[in-house]
């Protein structure tokens, strides 16, 4: 390898540890990475002359006692990303600083918009205006676009929630605001935001599985997302969790797959004409009929789930979405469930960053990007 690869190499492993750990110390950072303290101190001195990274608070002393450690940290204000999530019920857009916290945002009920074209019209221009109010384009790093559906070499290859087919998306953006635009797809989105700032900080092997409109899910194997041959791992919406199936199809990408008709939120709020969070309020309330209903559908889901695990066996499958409403009325059931349909063991989380999962991965996949940062990995504690 060239010394400006392994140097490249270098600062990318020393501005991920930064940002995972947020206050770690340069000899943190060495015996981390197991690099010498003075090839990180040239790194790191480059990383605060570009304003990336700014030396601050002091840590703590060492039981041996002696100076206190200074911390690094990523410069929150060293640039503004822009979160576009992209979907009909409930899209979201925001400034954000580089730590993902939001500076700005506008939110949508699902009910303003009639279709694709209409909320992208809306959606265009409050992103101008947030652009204007926070200092303009020169002050952006890039924005990160998530879209539900299937995303190939930038393109939106399709995607029934939006009614979408080989749409370049991003590329309209990107025209419309004068930003770089990252574009992905949003269970992708999701493992990103959950690995960096969630319970997907923990494990190198795990699923994220988003339950709403349709049913998502991102595979990571060993740190990285497996994508498949086509970009396409995880539609896990397709699985034919019964020989209905057969009666149903054929499923083309266009449609909704067999198990989210089944077990996605959808389902639920059509058969009860009511959204998912009246649901929820409902359920939580003690009504029994719609209690029922409920638990039919997420036997439903771990008929899906458990086939899963059973094929991938990862270490944990972290649930997003919808379902996080309900998290303690079936993590029980769910966890009974898998015990039953598959020996095959793993951990079952509900993430607990809400819609924030969304923002935290449209701003990490421009850090990503742009950088080089990497969020998908087990980051460790010096000396673990």
């Amino acid at each position: 390898m060239k010394t400006s690869s392994v140097k490249h190499s270098n600062r990318s492993s020393i501005l991920s540890q930064i940002m995972a750990h947020q206050f770690i110390s340069r000899k943190q950072v060495a015996a981390v990475l197991g690099l010498s303290p003075a090839a990180v101190s040239n790194i790191v001195d480059q990383l605060i002359r570009e304003n990336l990274v700014v030396e601050g608070v002091a840590g703590e002393a060492s039981s041996k006692g002696g100076r206190r450690p200074i911390s690094l940290t990523v410069n929150p204000d060293a640039g503004r990303i822009l979160s576009v999530v992209f979907r009909l019920r409930n899209p979201q857009v925001a400034v954000c600083d580089m730590l993902g916290r939001i500076l700005d945002s506008r939110s949508y009920e699902e009910q303003e918009f009639e279709g694709t074209s209409q909320m992208a019209d809306t959606l265009f221009q409050d992103i101008r205006e947030l652009i204007q109010n926070a200092g303009g384009a020169s002050r952006f790093i890039g924005a990160g676009l998530s879209v539900p559906g299937i995303v190939q070499n930038g393109v939106v290859l399709n995607s029934p929630e939006l009614g979408l087919e080989n749409s370049d998306l991003a590329g309209r953006l990107e025209k419309a605001i004068g930003i770089p635009v990252s574009i992905d797809k949003d269970v992708y989105m999701n493992a990103l935001g959950e690995n960096w700032k969630g319970a997907g900080r923990k494990y190198s092997n795990f699923v994220t599985v988003s339950i709403g409109t349709g049913i998502g899910s991102a595979i990571i194997i060993d740190n990285h997302v497996y994508r498949g041959a086509g970009g396409m791992a995880g539609e896990i919406g397709y699985l034919s969790t019964s020989m209905d199936a057969l009666s149903q199809g054929p499923f083309k990408y266009t449609d909704f797959g067999y198990f989210e008709r089944c077990a996605s939120v959808n389902r639920l709020r059509e058969e009860m004409n009511m959204h998912f969070h009246q649901i929820a309020q409902q359920c939580m309330g003690g009504e029994k009929e719609i209690l029922e209903k409920l638990y039919a559908q997420t036997d439903q889901l771990c008929l899906g789930l458990g086939s899963l695990i059973s094929l991938i066996n990862p270490e944990a499958v972290i649930l997003t979405g919808a379902y996080g409403l309900v998290s303690e009325l079936v993590r029980e059931r769910i966890v009974r469930n898998l015990e039953y349909l598959t020996p095959i063991r793993c951990e079952i989380s509900f993430s607990h960053l809400g819609s924030q999962i969304m923002v935290y991965g449209c701003v990490g996949t421009v850090l990503q990007r742009t950088y080089d940062i990497t969020f998908l990995q087990k980051f460790c504690e010096e000396g673990e």
